[in-house]
């Protein structure tokens, strides 16, 4: 799926507002914007659509790519608060070496990053989440 096949703007939002849009069609849109790599407009549409079977998908890729905003965005579509996924996509964004993600996820799941010194003082710092094992990080 090419950009160019994508709903623009304007149709999207017509479609998203379309109280009588079937759901097969909302699944539809969604996996073309997921096939483009627009997660948030295929969060929109699968939302719209309760697929599911995709939210768990979307989930599954926010906490491997460290994505925070599209985890929040899935949590509070379904009215949760789980500092366990928190604390999962804070640690994978951290090891992606996205921090300032990572921090924010950190401090919805009730923790934080700390800068640890590296063995020897070699001159570089590593992070770690606070949650983390303290005995292994220290």
């Amino acid at each position: 799926m090419t950009v160019a096949n994508l709903p623009n703007f304007l149709k999207k939002k017509k479609l998203l507002d379309d109280a009588d849009l079937p759901p097969g069609e909302c699944r539809k849109y969604g996996l073309m914007f997921l096939e483009a790599g627009w997660l948030a407009d295929a969060l929109d549409f699968f939302l719209k659509g309760n697929a599911a079977e995709e939210l768990a998908a979307l989930q599954e890729i926010a906490l491997e790519t460290g994505d925070a905003f599209l985890l929040e965005r899935l949590l509070q579509a379904r009215g949760r608060q789980e500092p366990e996924l928190w604390e999962k996509v804070a640690a994978r964004a951290l090891a992606l070496e996205k921090v300032s993600l990572a921090q924010w996820a950190a401090e919805r799941a009730g923790t934080e990053i700390r800068p640890k010194a590296a063995a020897g003082d070699s001159g570089q710092n590593s992070l770690w989440l606070a949650g983390d094992d303290l005995a292994e990080n220290s």
